[in-house]
C-alpha cells in the first residue's frame, strides 16, 4: 500500500481531510494530472464512483511508491489545500528512507559483531570527538574529498563504520547527505565488472527510491571508501576513466573514475588510507582535506584498560605493568595494539601467570599476543597436532596475502587444512571472525603476521603451494616494488629470521622451526644489490623497515654492506629513526639520495628537540663513513635548526663529501651555516642547486663564498634558479678570480643578452679557467652570439658550450661560426638544438666542420635543417680535414631524400662515431640506402640514434639485420637521451 510510504499518516488520512466538494474536484483533476507527469490515467468510470478508501487503493495500484504522492501533492496545490501539501512535505523530509533503515540494521550488526574494541559507546565517542567534529565541519564547508589517514590499526575502519551508523540513525549530516554508500576493498575485490548504478543498487531495498531519483541530486550523495590496502588491483593515473553511470566497466575503472572526480563529480568522498594506501593512491585525489587519526592519548589508554578488564584490580595491575614499560606504553597509542596487549595480559592473568610481553618491536608484540591466546586454548594439544593447526592457519593467511584474498569461505578453510573444530578455536582466540557464511582475520595485520609465520613453519619435505611465493620471491617483490602489497609481511618476515623471535616461538609451541630464513633473505638481498638499478630498483624504505624490525646490528651491517647507493624518502619521525639506524651500519655508502619533508614542522619544544636528536644521529653518517662521496637532497624541507645540524656535519674535516646536490632548496640563501659547510669542506668539488629560487642577494652571498681561496668547488650547477641579468655581474666576478671552477650551468635562467654580455667580458679575461658553460633556455638571441664569438677568440679553456633552446637564428650561428673557424677557438662540443635554425646556417657550419679540427661534437636537433641543410653538412663530413665524431640531427624535418647524401658521408668520413637521426621520416628505399652504407667496410659509425619501433616491420628487420651483422654498431635513440640527462643533471 502507498500508505507505507509514510510512518504516521497515510494517503487515506490526507484524502479524508478533504471536504466533499474538494474531494470531487480532486477526482476531476485526476483525470488529466497523470498525463502531465507522463503517467497513464485511471479510467473515469472507476474514479467517478470511488470512495476515499477506494481512491487511496487505486492510486497505490496505478502509481506505486513515490509516483502516487507526486500526483497527490500537485493536486493539493491546485485545489488550494496548501496546508496538506506543507504537512506532507514535512513528513517526507522527516521520514527515514527505506535505504537508511536498511543501513541502520546492517551497520548496527557490524558494529556489534565485528568491532575489535570491546568498550562502551560513550568512551568511543569521546576518543573520536575531535575527528568527528572535523568531519562534520569539512562537509558543512562543502569539501568534496576528505581523507582519514593514519597507520594500520589506528581506527580508520571503526570510525567509518560508526559514521555510517550515526548517519543511518539520523544523528549526523541529516540535512547534508540523503544517501551514503559504503564501499570496502573486500567487496570490491569480488566484483569484476559493474556500473555505478549496479554498484549502489546492491544495498537498495525494493521499497527504496528509484536510482534515477537518487543520482539526480549528486551533491547530496557521499561515498565512503575503505580497505584500499586490500584491493587486488592497483589504481593508476593512466587508468582510462568513465563518466557514464550506467556503463559496465571493470571495478578498477569505476573506482578510479569516482576518485578522480570524472564520474559524479558533484558527489562527496570520505576515504580511509593507511601508510601503504597513502603511498599508492594520494596522487589520484584532487585537493583532499586530510584528517589524521592520532590514536589513544595517555589518559584514553588508561580508560581503555579499565573498560577492557572491568575488574579494577586487574585493570590497575595491567596498566601499571604497561606504564612501567615505556616502549610498550608508546605502542599502545595504537588502538589495535592496545587491544592485542590487553588480550594477551587477560589470558596471562586468568592463568595466574606473571605479566610478560616482549615489546622490542611490532613483531615481538604480535608474537607475545599470539603465544598467549594460542596457549590459552591449546595447552593439552601435542606439539605435532599444534604444528598442523598452526600450519593450516598460516597457509590460509599466506595464500590470502599473495592472492589479495581477505574473505574466506568454508571451502577455503578446508582446502588449507583447517577443520571445523580448528575454526571454532581460532574464532575463540579472536584470530578469525565470522560474518554470515564467510570468515576474515580480525585485522589484516594479523593475517600478514600469520602469513609471515608460514615461512618458519614450512619444512623441507613440504610440497610447494603454487599460490604462495618463495622467500626469495617475497623479498624480491617486497623490496623492489615501489608500492608493494607485501610490505608489512616483509617486515614480519625479517623479524621471524631472528634467533630471539624463533626461540620464543619454539619454546612456546614445543617444536623446532626453520633456521634457513635469514640465509635466504641475505642471499636474495645480495643478488638484488648486484642488479642494474635501471631494471630492479630497491625500495629502501621497505628494506629499512624490515631491517629495523630485527634489531640485530650484525645482520643490518651485513645487509647494508651490499649497497653503495641509497635512495630514501623520510616523511615522519619513524622514517627518520629507522633510516638513521640502518644508514649508520652502511659502511660502503657512497651516494645518498634523500627527500625529507613533514618532519621538522612547528611542533612543541620537547617533540622538536627529540626529532633534532634523531636527525643529529642521522647526520653522523656523513662524518663516520669514509667512503661517503655524494649527497643528493631533493625537495627537502628543513627548519633553521635542522639545517644547521646538517651543515655542521658537512663542514667537519672528516666528511669526505665530494658532490652536493640540493635541488629546489627553499632556504639556501638564508643559511650562513650552509655557506660555511661548502666553504670549509676541502673535498667538495660539485655543487648543484637546481630549482632553488635565488635572489640577487643570495647570488651575491654565494659568489663571495666561491671567491674565497679555500673554496674547492669545480662544478657549479645553477639551473632554474631565477638568476637574472642583474646577478650576472656577481657570477662574472667569480669566473675571473676563481682558478678552480671548471663547469658552470646557468640553464633555464632569464639571463638575456645583457647578462650574457657581462659573462662574456669575464670569459675574455686571461684568468678565466672555465671549461664547460651550459646556457640552455636563457632567453638569448643572435645579439648574444656576437658577445660569445668575441669571448671564444680570447678564451683558452672553454671547450664545451651548450646554447640549446635559445632564439639564435641563422644570423647568430653565422656570427658563432666566424669565431669557430679561427685557430684560437678551443670549442670541442657545441650544442645548438632548438635554436630556430634553418638550412641557411648549414653552409657556415659546414665551413666550420672542414677547418676546425678541435670540434668533436655538434648537436643541431629540433631545428628546421631539412634535407637541403643535411646535404651541405654531408659534403663537409666527406672532407678529409673533418674531425667531428658526434652529430645530432634528430627532429630536423628529414626525409628519405637526404639518405643518399648521408650514406655517402658514412662510407667516407673516418671520424664520425655517433649520428642521431631520431624522427627521420624514413621509407623502405631510404632505409635500404642507409643500411647498405652501415654495412660498408669503410663505415666507422658505432651509434645510430633511431627509434626502430616507430617504423614498419620491414624497416625494423632491415635495421636489426644491420646490428646483428655489425656488433660494434648500436641503433637506439635512448643512448642520446641518457647522455644529455647526465650532463644536465649531476654529471655522475
Amino acid at each position: 500500500m502507498t500508505e507505507s510510504f509514510f510512518s504516521d499518516f497515510g494517503l487515506l488520512w490526507y484524502l479524508e481531510e478533504l471536504k466533499k466538494e474538494e474531494f470531487w474536484k480532486f477526482k476531476e483533476l485526476l483525470k488529466q494530472e497523470p498525463l502531465q507527469l507522463g503517467l497513464k490515467p485511471i479510467p473515469w468510470t472507476e474514479l467517478k464512483k470511488a470512495s476515499r478508501e477506494d481512491l487511496a487503493k487505486m492510486l497505490d495500484k496505478h502509481y506505486p511508491g513515490k509516483q502516487a504522492w507526486d500526483v497527490t501533492l500537485n493536486l493539493f496545490l491546485q485545489i488550494n489545500r496548501h496546508d496538506l501539501w506543507t504537512k506532507a512535505q514535512e513528513e517526507i523530509r522527516n521520514k527515514p528512507s527505506p535505504y537508511r533503515n536498511h543501513m541502520k540494521e546492517k551497520f548496527r550488526l557490524i558494529w556489534e559483531k565485528e568491532t575489535c574494541l570491546p568498550v562502551p559507546n560513550d568512551f568511543y565517542k569521546e576518543t573520536i570527538k575531535h575527528e568527528y567534529e572535523n568531519l562534520h565541519a569539512a562537509y558543512r564547508a562543502r569539501q568534496p574529498t576528505v581523507v582519514l589517514q593514519g597507520p594500520e590499526g589506528i581506527g580508520k575502519t571503526t570510525l567509518l563504520r560508526k559514521v555510517m551508523l550515526e548517519w543511518a540513525e539520523g544523528n549526523l549530516w541529516k540535512d547534508r547527505f540523503t544517501f551514503i554508500f559504503f564501499l570496502n576493498g573486500c567487496e570490491m575485490n569480488m566484483i569484476t565488472e559493474t556500473s555505478l548504478v549496479e554498484l549502489i543498487s546492491r544495498d537498495l531495498p525494493l521499497s527504496s527510491e528509484p536510482v534515477e531519483d537518487i543520482l539526480s541530486q549528486p551533491e547530496r550523495i557521499l561515498f565512503i571508501m575503505d580497505g584500499f590496502e586490500e584491493l587486488k588491483f592497483d589504481l593508476e593515473l593512466s587508468t582510462p576513466l568513465c563518466n557514464d553511470q550506467r556503463q559496465r566497466q571493470p571495478m578498477q575503472i569505476i573506482l578510479s573514475s569516482l576518485l578522480q572526480r570524472k564520474m559524479l563529480p558533484e558527489s562527496s568522498l570520505l576515504i580511509a588510507l593507511g601508510t601503504e594506501g597513502m603511498r599508492k593512491n594520494y596522487c589520484l585525489l584532487q585537493h583532499p582535506k586530510y584528517i589524521t587519526l592520532p590514536g589513544f592519548s595517555e589518559h584514553e589508554r588508561k580508560l581503555y584498560f579499565y573498560h577492557f578488564f572491568r575488574e579494577r584490580n586487574k585493570a590497575l595491575k595491567a596498566f601499571s605493568f604497561v606504564r612501567g614499560n615505556i616502549p610498550l606504553f608508546v605502542f599502545c597509542h595504537n588502538p589495535l595494539v592496545c587491544w592485542l596487549v590487553c588480550t594477551c595480559m587477560k589470558w596471562q592473568l586468568e592463568k595466574g601467570e606473571d605479566l610478560e610481553i616482549v615489546s622490542e618491536s611490532t613483531t615481538s608484540l604480535y608474537t607475545s599476543f599470539f603465544i598467549s591466546v594460542f596457549q590459552s586454548r591449546n595447552e593439552t594439544c601435542p606439539p605435532k597436532h599444534s604444528r598442523t593447526r598452526l600450519k593450516g592457519l598460516c597457509t590460509l593467511a599466506a595464500m590470502g596475502v599473495w592472492t589479495r584474498m581477505f574473505v574466506f569461505c568454508h571451502e577455503d578453510l578446508r582446502r588449507n587444512g583447517i577443520s571445523e573444530s580448528d575454526t571454532l578455536m581460532w574464532m575463540g582466540m579472536r584470530i578469525l571472525q565470522r560474518s554470515g557464511e564467510y570468515f576474515t582475520f580480525t585485522h589484516m595485520c594479523l593475517q600478514e603476521f600469520c602469513a609471515a609465520m608460514f615461512y618458519v613453519l614450512k619444512q623441507p619435505k613440504d610440497s610447494p603451494n603454487p599460490a604462495i611465493g618463495s622467500v626469495t620471491q617475497l623479498v624480491t617483490a617486497g623490496v623492489s616494488q615501489v608500492q608493494s602489497p607485501l610490505s608489512r609481511m616483509i617486515t614480519f618476515l625479517f623479524a621471524f629470521s631472528t634467533e630471539k623471535i624463533t626461540n620464543l616461538l619454539e619454546t612456546s609451541f614445543g617444536f623446532l622451526l626453520s633456521k634457513e630464513l635469514k640465509q635466504e633473505i641475505t642471499q636474495c638481498l645480495k643478488s638484488l644489490s648486484q642488479c642494474d638499478p635501471n631494471q630492479v630498483a630497491v625500495n629502501f624504505q621497505e628494506l629499512f623497515s624490515g631491517l629495523f624490525e630485527t634489531h640485530e646490528k650484525g645482520f643490518v651491517a651485513q645487509v647494508m654492506d651490499f649497497f653503495e647507493e641509497v635512495n630514501i624518502y623520510i616523511g615522519n619521525t619513524e622514517d627518520l629513526v629507522i633510516s638513521a639506524f640502518c644508514l649508520k651500519h652502511c659502511q660502503n655508502l657512497r651516494t645518498l639520495h634523500l627527500c625529507i619533508e613533514n618532519v621538522f614542522s612547528d611542533d612543541s619544544g620537547s617533540i622538536i628537540s627529540e626529532k633534532l636528536s634523531f636527525w643529529q644521529d642521522f647526520c653522523s653518517v656523513f662524518t663516520t663513513n669514509e667512503n661517503f662521496q655524494m649527497l643528493d637532497l631533493d625537495n627537502c624541507k628543513f627548519s633553521e635548526a635542522s639545517l644547521a645540524i646538517l651543515c655542521k656535519a658537512l663542514a667537519q674535516p672528516v666528511c669526505k663529501l665530494q658532490k652536493f646536490v640540493y635541488n629546489f632548496a627553499s632556504d639556501f640563501g638564508s643559511s650562513p651555516a650552509l655557506h660555511k659547510a661548502i666553504l670549509h669542506n676541502p673535498h667538495l668539488k660539485h655543487l648543484n642547486l637546481h630549482g632553488s629560487s635565488l635572489s640577487h642577494v643570495d647570488v651575491r652571498q654565494l659568489c663571495e663564498m666561491l671567491k674565497h681561496p679555500t673554496c674547492s668547488i669545480e662544478e657549479l650547477m645553477l639551473g632554474m634558479c631565477d638568476i637574472t641579468a642583474e646577478a650576472c655581474e656577481e657570477i662574472a666576478s667569480v669566473l675571473v678570480c676563481n682558478k678552480k671552477l671548471k663547469l658552470l650551468s646557468l640553464a633555464e635562467n632569464p639571463l638575456r643578452n645583457e647578462g650574457m654580455l657581462m659573462l662574456c667580458d669575464a670569459l675574455k679575461h686571461p684568468d678565466c679557467v672555465l671549461e664547460t658553460l651550459l646556457l640552455m633556455c636563457c632567453c638569448l638571441t643572435s645579439v648574444a652570439c656576437d658577445y660569445i664569438s668575441q669571448a671564444l677568440l680570447c678564451n683558452k679553456s672553454l671547450s664545451f658550450l651548450d646554447l640549446e633552446s635559445n632564439f639564435l637564428k641563422d644570423d647568430g650561428v653565422a656570427s658563432l661560426c666566424e669565431a669557430l673557424k679561427h685557430p684560437n677557438c678551443h670549442i670541442e662540443q657545441l650544442w645548438l638544438a632548438d635554436c630556430s635554425l634553418t638550412s641557411l646556417c648549414c653552409k657556415n657550419l659546414s665551413d666550420v666542420l672542414v677547418c676546425n679540427e678541435k670540434l668533436k661534437i655538434l648537436k643541431l636537433g629540433s631545428n628546421d635543417i631539412q634535407d637541403a641543410g643535411v646535404k651541405q653538412l654531408c659534403e663537409a663530413l666527406k672532407h678529409p680535414d673533418c674531425k667531428v665524431e658526434h652529430l645530432g640531427l634528430d627532429m630536423c624535418q628529414l626525409t628519405t631524400a637526404c639518405c643518399e647524401a648521408l650514406a655517402s658521408a658514412l662510407t667516407v668520413c673516418k671520424s664520425l662515431k655517433s649520428l642521431n637521426l631520431h624522427w627521420i621520416s624514413l621509407d623502405r628505399d631510404g632505409a635500404v640506402v642507409l643500411c647498405e652504407a652501415l654495412n660498408h667496410l669503410d663505415c666507422a659509425l658505432q651509434q645510430l640514434g633511431l627509434d626502430k619501433s616507430v617504423f614498419d616491420k620491414e624497416i625494423q628487420m632491415l635495421l636489426t639485420a644491420v646490428e646483428e651483422k655489425n656488433p660494434h654498431l648500436t641503433i637506439s635513440h635512448l643512448l642520446w637521451i641518457n647522455k644529455e640527462y647526465r650532463i644536465r643533471g649531476v654529471l655522475t
